[in-house]
């Protein structure tokens, strides 16, 4: 089983994402918008307008910069 953490700014619409993807799914995600954070998972994948990532981790433009550890991720995770 393949872990990958991402932390990627939507400049677009200001928000910031931060994804966990297992073996090629995101199965649990972030979304810090400017007064609001959303917590998306498998279990809850809708928040009102907001959706857990559906398309394959290959379809991110991702740059080096944009991988983080899995303790950066559980640590926002963890502050729900």
């Amino acid at each position: 089983m393949k872990n990958v953490f991402i932390k990627k700014n939507w400049e677009e619409e200001n928000i910031l994402f931060y994804l966990h993807f297992q073996d090629g799914e995101a199965i649990r995600q972030i979304e810090i918008k400017e007064n609001e954070k959303l917590f998306l998972s498998s279990d809850t994948p809708q928040i009102g307008d907001s959706f857990l990532y559906d398309q394959s981790l290959d379809e991110l433009d991702l740059q080096e910069s944009d991988f983080i550890t899995e303790n950066e991720f559980d640590k926002i995770w963890n502050n729900q």
